[in-house]
């Protein structure tokens, strides 16, 4: 036998045996340390608040957007912003400013993409397809359009005598359209 040998079975032999019931003794071993578990608390409480914010901020926009006015009344308080504005614009911009307030209440009311067309293209749509816009407002539509179009690009000097009467027509126009949809029987 080796040497080796013989200190492993003198060791064996020495080494009393385990009484019943006893078993190795585990050695402790360091507890885990406690940053994961801050870390996984910390993107919960981030996801949490998100959450908390997402819903407060569409519950602000749901209500702010229930609680606007109407397209008309929007529209007829955009006429009046230009028609305080009114000496302070050129007759070209004063016309570009009521046709821009009256084509976006026509995008708005009626889903109708008067707001994105010419003038020309308008007209050329209306007599090749129709629109959504009411029968009796198209007739007006046709004589407002044809009127700013004259001011905004008309340089004779009577161009700026031309806009009051563009702007009531404007006017007359939103109130036209609401009364037709007021009626019943009617879309709205």
């Amino acid at each position: 036998m080796s040497r080796l040998e013989m200190i492993a079975h003198l060791l064996a032999q020495a080494a009393p045996a385990a009484p019943e019931g006893l078993y190795d003794i585990v050695v402790p071993s360091p507890e885990r340390p406690l940053w994961p578990v801050f870390v996984f608390l910390a993107i919960a409480l981030l996801l949490v608040g998100g959450i908390v914010w997402l819903v407060i901020y569409l519950l602000r926009n749901r209500a702010a957007s229930s609680t606007a006015p109407p397209p008309a009344v929007r529209t007829l308080k955009e006429l009046d912003r230009v028609e305080r504005d009114h000496e302070d614009l050129t007759p070209n911009r004063f016309s570009l400013a009521v046709s821009e307030a009256l084509k976006n209440y026509f995008a708005e009311r009626f889903r109708d993409p008067v707001r994105y067309e010419t003038t020309e293209e308008f007209l050329a749509r209306l007599a090749r397809e129709g629109t959504t816009l009411p029968p009796a407002a198209q007739q007006e539509l046709r004589d407002f359009l044809t009127a700013a179009e004259a001011v905004k690009f008309g340089n004779s000097p009577d161009t700026a005598g031309l806009t009051r009467p563009l702007l009531k027509s404007a006017r007359n126009l939103v109130s036209l359209c609401e009364s037709v949809n007021a009626q019943p029987g009617s879309r709205k």
